[in-house]
């Protein structure tokens, strides 16, 4: 399959210059990375992910390694979120060489591909939010439908009711199955080509994969007995699935989020970038203060989407130029309160989005549209 043309969206309008300017004027010349706070929390994470790890191979109670496991697992969500994220975007240091260097050891310490992920994340995801065949976080492999845009297939019937079974083998599937397919057929999904990687970056990932695998495949088979290892690695991989999932997915797969789809030839998108992101990103429980520490701030979606090269330790600072700019251009600001009230959104909009379509009353009985709370799409 050739690489498409990009969706292209309108010329920037006056939304996003006003809110740029706004944003500006807060920094005033001050520093947007190297955060103190960030260097602070990577440095608690940090000491979080070893010690869990360290006491994990050190003890010896069954039922201590089993809780072991499970803080193991939300460190290495704490690092991803916190570390992994941040350095990837190149917001973590203003020296590109820190956030390059952080970047590589957390993918080693978490199993991830890291140049795939940049791609998927910092190319598709942050710039086709939630357009069907361009945003790979809502591409789950054929096994859930999260886009109206999507066709309907009978599987997707009952996805609200198996999709947290598909979400907790989310990293299982990711670093010992997606990265490799992705990188020997170099395509993210079925719609989506990569680049071909350099020699550097080949020699990273193989590096990268063979450090994860000896340090957390090897050396506990080596040291623990295998039942323990094989049990200890499900329990952390389904914790850490789904710890990731149920922050990424929920930012933008509900109810409140646009799924807009291009039109023409070449596609575009009828609204500017930022006014894009505005209609299709959700931010959640921005006053819960332990999940915003635990989740790098990704419950400010939409000032990351808009803002992704600032550290993420500024968004609450923030939000409030952006809620206000949006309501000046009447544009929606998305809010849940709580985790709770975006949980049950996200459930909502897989059941509806699972239920197979209603058919039109025509002489064929063929289209079959997707009916939501708007009306027909």
């Amino acid at each position: 399959m050739e690489r498409r043309p990009p969706v292209t969206f309108r010329a920037n309008g006056e939304f996003w210059k006003v809110l740029r300017a706004r944003v500006d004027e807060h920094f005033a010349g001050r520093p947007r990375r190297d955060d103190a706070r960030l260097y602070r929390k990577a440095l608690v994470v940090s000491i979080w992910f070893v010690g869990s790890y360290v006491l994990l191979l050190s003890i010896q109670l069954g039922w201590l390694q089993l809780l072991l496991c499970f803080s193991f697992a939300l460190a290495a969500s704490a690092m991803g979120f916190n570390i992994f994220h941040d350095s990837n975007h190149g917001s973590f240091s203003s020296n590109e060489r820190v956030n390059l260097v952080l970047s590589g050891l957390t993918a080693i310490a978490l199993g991830a591909g890291r140049h795939f992920w940049c791609y998927k994340h910092n190319v598709l995801h942050h710039t086709f939010t939630n357009i069907f065949e361009w945003d790979d976080d809502i591409e789950s492999r054929g096994f859930l439908r999260q886009s109206p845009r999507q066709p309907w297939l009978p599987r997707f019937r009952n996805q609200h009711i198996f999709f947290v079974a598909i979400y907790s083998l989310a990293t299982l599937e990711w670093f010992f199955v997606k990265d490799f397919v992705e990188y020997f057929r170099m395509r993210i999904n079925p719609y989506q080509p990569v680049s071909p990687l350099s020699k550097f970056e080949k020699l990273e990932f193989w590096l990268s994969k063979a450090g994860y695998y000896a340090i957390f495949v090897v050396l506990p088979f080596a040291i623990l007995p295998a039942d323990r290892v094989v049990i200890g690695l499900l329990v952390f991989h389904v914790t850490f699935s789904l710890s990731l999932t149920f922050i990424f997915q929920l930012a933008h797969a509900i109810e409140k989020s646009d799924f807009p789809e291009p039109t023409g030839n070449p596609a575009i998108i009828d609204d500017e970038w930022a006014v894009h992101e505005m209609r299709t990103t959700v931010n959640f429980a921005i006053h819960n203060k332990l999940l915003s520490w635990f989740a790098g701030g990704l419950n400010f979606q939409i000032e990351h989407h808009l803002f992704p090269q600032i550290s993420h330790t500024h968004y609450p600072d923030i939000s409030d130029i952006v809620r206000n700019t949006a309501r000046e251009f009447n544009l929606p600001y998305h809010l849940y309160d709580t985790y709770l009230d975006i949980v049950k959104s996200h459930y909502r909009i897989l059941r509806e989005l699972g239920a197979a379509p209603a058919k039109p009353v025509t002489s064929t009985g063929a289209n079959l549209q997707f009916t939501s709370k708007e009306g027909v799409i």
